[in-house]
């Protein structure tokens, strides 16, 4: 028994020492493997418990784009609660912490700027590559995930001087964008902030394994309107005056 107990020591002991040190290039591969190329950590220095590297979005051509710096540093306090803590820093903003724990994963204070092209990049519809352009500000003030999929939060993004590649020089203005996360739905609540060739108001909701349901009021450019009319006729987008509806 006390043999037994020994090896168990042993071979937990040896096998914290090898992820203790698993270098932090081993977060860049899983990160590719798990956005299908869309996402990278470059320069990757440390290990997976203190490290920094560059979080980067891959171009068409496979070629990474530094979004911003991103610094982890384990809270060995945590250990005590059976639960894996980081503190993170992002290019300089105030600490956020990812926590990993038997019930799943949790991700608080989160303030991170992206830019449209690179938040838009998981999206599978035609809207998203019309070459948005601007700024997002992304806060996630609590975000909790089980281990079966299910997630509870809130996550905010405004969206600041907004642009798009169909009309050049023209400002779109700025909006944000409040999501609920729940189950069994999230609802997004859309407000423009200063609307100016484009200005969306209204809600969307979404919920597996059916369609979604949008409410949405958009203004601005007639051009602009006219593009986004085709991209959106799946979701019934009815011309009223110089406005789109849509009431799915």
């Amino acid at each position: 028994m006390k043999f037994a107990t020994g090896a168990a020591l042993f071979c937990a002991g040896v096998g914290a020492l090898l992820v203790a040190s698993a270098p932090a290039v081993l977060l860049d591969t899983a990160l590719d493997r798990a956005s299908a190329g869309r996402f990278r950590l470059a320069l990757a220095e440390g290990t997976l418990w203190n490290g920094q590297g560059r979080f980067a979005s891959a171009d068409s051509n496979g070629s990474p784009s530094a979004i911003t710096r991103l610094g982890w540093r384990l809270d060995p306090s945590a250990l005590l609660g059976a639960r894996l803590r980081w503190r993170l820093e992002i290019d300089g903003s105030a600490p956020a912490t990812l926590e990993i724990g038997l019930g799943g994963v949790a991700l608080q204070r989160l303030s991170v700027q992206l830019p449209p092209a690179a938040a838009l990049a998981v999206v599978p519809h035609a809207l998203a590559r019309a070459g948005w352009r601007g700024m997002l500000d992304l806060r996630v003030p609590a975000l909790a995930c089980g281990w079966g999929g299910r997630c509870e939060g809130t996550l905010q993004v405004e969206w600041r001087a907004g642009g798009v590649d169909i009309l050049p020089g023209q400002a779109l203005g700025d909006h944000r964008i409040v999501a609920a996360i729940a189950t069994p739905a999230t609802t997004l609540e859309i407000t423009a902030l200063r609307g100016l060739a484009l200005a969306v108001n209204g809600k969307v909701e979404l919920a597996s394994g059916r369609r979604p349901r949008v409410d949405l009021d958009i203004g601005g450019d007639a051009a602009l309107l006219g593009r986004l009319r085709g991209m959106l006729d799946e979701l019934g987008a009815v011309q009223h005056g110089a406005r789109l509806r849509i009431r799915s």
